[in-house]
């Protein structure tokens, strides 16, 4: 009976320990596109399932690591099942999501590592519980005499059994709490540089080495002879607890501080953005002061300008030169007034203001610009949030036309609108040299001062993030920037 009580809670114990992993994998974007959302979670649940049922039931298994015997004799043979069922699972997260290898490692390594150090943790100070106990039951039975030999058999079972299922319990709880805090701290879709993440992994590593080590040394039998190593070093009964827990803060506390860096780095960029819409701004009304200030001039000048035709007209000789002169004339009074003209009329002054700026500095360039932006009239978009989309993508399309050496230098912006979507595309010509992330692919900036520069691509993101996402492809020398925006609702 016994035994099936055991065999039942190992099953129990693995369901629940694979849908925490589940749990901690939850966010992660799935690889293959499956019928029902929870396929996905179902196949990571049943693998670490029959993984952990294989290597603790299986005969093959136990009389290779155990001998003829396939009785753990020694502490230091469970650490093959662990490091096994552990590449197993990294193996079948990597193959099922389609996440930063790196990332998944991480957080499969950090799941055994929590579950090692809890197990770790707690077994000293169960194992006294456990001492006492079947203390207690012994002294009931020989000093007290309140009951006889079956009864103190079977009672000694029932504490065998409230032991075990108490340090389940425990652990199970408590790997819960802890990855609600993992997770509290760290989002799966966020990507993160390769170092942030090695940063993340050293203390879920060092913890579970730490418990491996435990493992190699806890127990050893020598015929009837069972040497345990809190006997030895009775220390180590609050040593171990103690470590294991600063392991386990540590890795909490990694996380939070990564947390931390990844907030103060969204402040900068946000401060980043605000001060974009500042300097924006700040063209924008320099550029339409301009404006005003030639309207006003050509106000002023008008009387004179009709003046001047009034006298070419009523002169009395030279009719033909007269003519000349006049048309001569108004060609120039013409030009002047085209100077004030704003060629592209999208439907925002904003955006008509940033589009004729960059076709001045296009034509200062000899760099072939195209366009056919309409603003999307009746979407809920904020015009600034779209005027820093549209001034980063055309700066970066402009600076990649400058580092340009040789061949035909083009920008062409386009924007179309589907329902409730407001597409705007970016396409440049460019010397086909990209720096992108080892970790995650990422663009990076090519200027000598990364620290300073390299923030429009992410400002775009950071506005795009509000209604929708940014893609980017290359197609031989051809970079294209787009921008897919969806129509915030009103609440």
């Amino acid at each position: 009976m016994k035994d099936i009580i055991y065999v039942v809670c190992d099953i129990a114990t693995y369901f629940m320990q694979g849908l925490l992993l589940v749990m901690l994998l939850r966010t992660a974007q799935a690889r293959f596109s499956f019928p029902k959302t929870y396929v996905n979670d179902a196949i990571l649940l049943i693998q670490y399932m029959v993984i952990q049922l294989f290597l603790h039931y299986s005969d093959w298994v136990k009389s290779l690591l155990y001998g003829e015997s396939m009785i753990m004799n020694s502490s230091r043979q469970s650490i093959v099942p662990i490091l096994v069922s552990m590449l197993v699972t990294c193996v079948a997260g990597l193959f099922l999501l389609k996440e930063n290898r790196l990332k998944i490692i991480y957080y499969v390594v950090t799941f055994y590592s929590v579950m090692e150090l809890l197990k770790a943790g707690f077994y000293p100070i169960l194992l006294w519980l456990l001492i006492k106990l079947m203390e207690l039951n012994q002294y009931l039975v020989l000093e007290k005499q309140m009951y006889g030999e079956t009864a103190f058999y079977e009672v000694a079972s029932g504490i065998e059994i409230f032991w075990n299922l108490l340090f389940v319990f425990l652990i199970l709880f408590f790997t819960y709490r802890i990855i609600r805090w993992i997770r509290k701290y760290l989002e799966m879709k966020e990507n993160y540089q390769r170092s942030e993440v090695l940063f993340l992994l050293v203390p879920s590593v060092i913890g579970l080495l730490l418990c491996l080590m435990i493992r190699s040394m806890m127990f050893s039998t020598e015929g009837y002879d069972f040497h345990s190593i809190f006997d030895s070093r009775p220390e180590l009964n609050l040593l171990i607890p103690c470590i294991s827990l600063l392991c386990i803060i540590l890795i909490i506390f990694a996380a939070k501080m990564l947390r931390k860096l990844i907030d103060e780095s969204n402040q900068k960029i946000e401060v980043s953005v605000y001060q974009e819409r500042i300097r924006e701004m700040e063209q924008h009304i320099g550029d339409i002061e301009n404006l005003y200030a030639g309207i006003r001039g050509m106000k002023h000048d008008m009387k004179n300008y009709i003046a001047d035709i009034d006298a070419l007209m009523n002169e009395e000789s030279g009719k033909h030169s007269d003519q000349a002169a006049v048309k001569q004339y108004l060609d120039s009074l013409q030009t002047s007034v085209e100077k004030l003209d704003m060629k592209y009329n999208t439907g925002n002054p904003v955006t008509d203001v940033i589009i004729q700026r960059y076709v001045q500095l296009t034509q200062k360039e000899n760099i072939e610009f195209q366009t056919d932006f309409i603003f999307p009239s009746g979407m809920n978009m904020d015009s600034f949030d779209l005027s820093i989309i549209i001034n980063n993508a055309l700066d970066n399309a402009l600076e990649a036309c400058r580092r340009q050496k040789e061949g035909r230098k083009t920008i062409e912006l386009n924007a179309y609108r589907r329902e409730n979507m407001f597409f705007i595309i970016v396409k440049n010509s460019f010397d086909g040299v990209l720096a992108r992330s080892k970790s995650d692919g990422r663009l990076l900036t090519t200027k000598p001062d990364p620290e300073n520069h390299g923030m429009g691509l992410r400002n775009i993101e950071v506005c795009a993030e509000k209604y929708g996402k940014v893609e980017t492809t290359v197609k031989d020398k051809e970079f294209e920037l787009a921008v897919m925006l969806q129509e915030r609702i009103s609440r």
